[in-house]
């Protein structure tokens, strides 16, 4: 009788270890669940457009935190307003979240405009890329110095180096003929768009001359389709001319085919 009672409280003492148990585990889960505020991540709203005062004193957005770490001059935006966040819209994060901002800048960039006398076009190319400004129309004389910067220019003005410039301008560059003939070939365009056009032109030593576009194309995703001089094996041009170029969507010309007969031994992904 005494061994039976002992073997119930043993099982007694079980029970109520087993049920302690279960409640420090379950105080736990609730402890963390509302610590980290389980179940509770909440979409991240659109900012963009908004001024960063509007985010302040709108109560639907007090569930987030705001910090501004960049802002970007973009002539296309309103001044002051948020272009970019981090996290990005949509994303689901935990209330209180921190929300890392870029804005537009009230004011345009400002660079001083590099010396480029006496560079090739190429490292000129690459010095005005880390300045934030472009190369514009090429022009050529004769000089001793072959494809050697020996004048710059922004708006028509030469312009001396030190000088603040609005970041993103053109700068045309005035190049040495040098001692070889100034005929070089004409590089295939088709296919390329806008800017990898002007790119591989300036590596040709060419300029791009006129753009047609279709009518109703949107000209921000067209690729070019013509362009005179056509290219041949033997087509040539001089150093400075002009590659005047046609546009079409895409969606409405196979440029793949169209590549394949004008160039048999051309790859679509070789022009771009």
């Amino acid at each position: 009788m005494l061994s039976l009672l002992k073997n119930k409280r043993l099982y007694l003492h079980l029970a109520l270890m087993a049920v302690l148990a279960v409640f420090l585990i379950w105080l736990t889960v609730a402890i963390v669940n509302n610590f980290t505020r389980h179940g509770q991540a909440i979409p991240v709203p659109d900012f963009s457009g908004l001024y960063f005062e509007e985010l302040e004193q709108n109560p639907e957005f007090s569930k987030f935190s705001f910090l501004v770490i960049d802002s970007i001059y973009d002539p296309t935006k309103e001044r002051g307003t948020i272009i970019n966040q981090d996290p990005t819209p949509e994303s689901f994060v935990k209330e209180g979240r921190k929300i890392y901002l870029t804005l537009v800048a009230m004011n345009p960039k400002m660079v001083a405009m590099p010396e480029l006398k006496d560079l090739s076009l190429r490292s000129a190319t690459s010095l005005l890329e880390t300045y934030d400004l472009k190369v514009g129309k090429l022009t050529y004389e004769p000089d001793i110095a072959m494809n050697a910067v020996l004048k710059q220019y922004n708006k028509g003005k030469k312009i001396e180096p030190g000088t603040m410039i609005l970041a993103g301008s053109t700068i045309d560059l005035v190049l040495g003929l040098g001692n070889q003939q100034s005929l070089l070939p004409v590089p295939l365009l088709i296919g390329l768009n806008r800017s990898q056009a002007i790119q591989k032109l300036h590596e040709y030593s060419l300029n791009l001359g006129i753009e047609s576009f279709e009518p109703g194309d949107d000209t921000a995703t067209v690729r070019i389709y013509r362009q005179s001089p056509n290219f041949t094996h033997k087509s040539i041009a001089r150093f400075g001319s002009s590659i005047d170029v046609w546009y079409k969507s895409d969606k409405n010309f196979d440029f793949e085919s169209y590549l394949k007969n004008i160039a048999p031994d051309t790859l679509i992904s070789d022009t771009l």
